[in-house]
């Protein structure tokens, strides 16, 4: 008796979806690969932002230097805030930043400054007002002018590592004005010239960008957060493994030039909105608590990466100093010591 074949789109979809199951066990298992015992000595260190502890009625001063002398954090990335450092055209005020530098600088610590429009915590874009009332290409002129005045100052510090030029420029994120197609490319030729002796660092997202950034620049600093606020509410980044940044940085060097990859901004606060001080403790709790940054502290190390700075030491200093929470400054000691 003759057997019933099947029709032969019937056929046609049953092998599709066999191919389909069959690359989707092998994308399974290759991602649950990412997630194994591999550790690698790492380099620990922090963002910190003057406007930020303002932010939080805290004196930044007093913040620095807790986080050299009771952490031990010898490794900072800091901000050269345009407009601050020039508040209004060709009057220049350095004298916080070269403060900053200095105290670093007493007990050996390095720093990656961080220059450009576009520079860590909200509002992200820092570009004076005087500024913004210019056209288009009058403002580019100042920022260069900005760069040339900055990097001249500072080349000759020995406690800077590496220049950050701008701060994630290709990610459509803060009030920002649209930057020119080739404009970044232009910022990275000057300090490039300007000062040839030291490598030239920028940032992208680490979950949300292809850093495509990486083939412009030496190195590349990229964004790892675990708990965020999204436009469907808490959203958290629990099925990815730790070692998928690291897979995804040797993928990407098949295609294009092999920057140094490392993390420019691990998140060791609360996601919240709008503010810290406009939302209570317990409401800042529920995206980052205790258990959290204990969790994203061994993330941190099975990510094999060999270079972070975390996210937040404003907040672990107010949560001690303010609101009598010390444990995540107690915690955060353990990063450091």
């Amino acid at each position: 008796m003759k057997k019933n074949k099947l029709p032969t789109w019937q056929r046609r979809l049953l092998i599709a979806a066999v191919i389909l199951a069959a690359l989707s066990f092998i994308g399974f298992v290759c991602f649950r690969l990412m997630d194994k015992d591999f550790y690698v000595a790492q380099t620990a260190g922090v963002t910190i932002s003057r406007p930020y502890a303002e932010e939080l009625k805290l004196k930044p001063d007093e913040v620095l230097t807790a986080a050299l002398d009771e952490l031990k954090i010898r490794r900072f990335r800091v901000p050269a805030y345009w407009s601050l450092v020039e508040p209004q055209q060709a009057k220049w005020d350095w004298i916080n930043l070269d403060k900053d530098l200095a105290a670093i600088g007493a007990r050996q610590g390095k720093v990656v400054l961080a220059i450009g429009q576009k520079l860590p915590r909200w509002p992200e874009c820092w570009i004076p007002d005087w500024a913004m009332s210019l056209d288009q290409g009058s403002r580019e002129n100042e920022l260069k002018n900005y760069l040339t005045e900055t990097v001249n100052r500072y080349r000759d510090n020995p406690s800077i590592s590496v220049w950050q030029v701008e701060n994630e420029p290709g990610f459509p994120f803060g009030t920002c004005l649209k930057i020119r197609a080739g404009l970044f490319e232009e910022e990275v030729a000057l300090v490039r010239k300007l000062d040839p002796s030291r490598p030239i660092a920028s940032t992208d997202s680490g979950e949300l960008a292809l850093w495509t950034m990486g083939k412009k620049v030496d190195q590349l600093g990229i964004s790892i957060y675990r708990v965020v606020v999204s436009p469907i509410g808490i959203w958290r980044y629990w099925f990815v493994p730790p070692q998928l940044y690291l897979r995804k940085a040797q993928f990407l060097s098949w295609f294009m030039r092999d920057p140094h990859i490392y993390v420019s901004e691990f998140q060791m606060e609360p996601w919240v909105d709008p503010s810290i001080l406009g939302t209570t403790v317990e409401q800042q709790m529920k995206t980052f608590d205790l258990k959290q940054m204990q969790d994203n502290i061994a993330f941190a190390k099975r990510s094999s990466l060999s270079t972070i700075d975390y996210w937040g030491v404003e907040w672990w200093y107010w949560m001690k100093t303010v609101k009598n929470h010390p444990e995540f400054w107690e915690l955060a000691k353990s990063i450091y010591q």
